[in-house]
């Protein structure tokens, strides 16, 4: 009986590291890819080869109660480059940046900028 909580609670602990990504890129890595996300209009990737990697901010379910935001567009949009950064992207197109400080229940005055999009992988670009 004891081996089996054993089994169980080592199942959790790994499922538990692997959903919240232990084996990420470390920190001091994403920094020096983040300046390597470029922003794109998706007319910009017309007959460019590319490989979606992910969709920045709406692929967890935390985001349905928590959506990270922050004070400014230019600190929100580079969460966003560094979360494509984390994911192996080296572009974000399909972009968009929203106050959401309205829609916050005890809502306030100051501005909460969320944005999202599509995380790509260029096809031939060095990143």
């Amino acid at each position: 009986m004891h081996s089996q909580r054993s089994r169980f609670a080592a199942s959790i602990v790994c499922a538990a590291c692997i959903v919240s990504g232990c084996a990420s890129v470390p920190e001091e890595e994403i920094e020096q890819r983040v300046a390597e996300v470029r922003l794109y209009k998706s007319s910009e990737l017309a007959g460019t080869a590319y490989d979606s990697v992910g969709h920045i901010w709406v692929d967890s379910w935390r985001t349905a109660f928590w959506p990270p935001t922050y004070p400014t567009l230019e600190e929100a949009v580079r969460a966003a480059r560094a979360e494509a950064a984390r994911l192996g992207a080296n572009g974000l197109v399909n972009t968009v940046c929203l106050d959401q400080s309205r829609g916050q229940l005890f809502g306030n005055d100051e501005l909460a900028i969320l944005c999202y999009g599509n995380a790509v992988r260029i096809r031939g670009s060095a990143g």
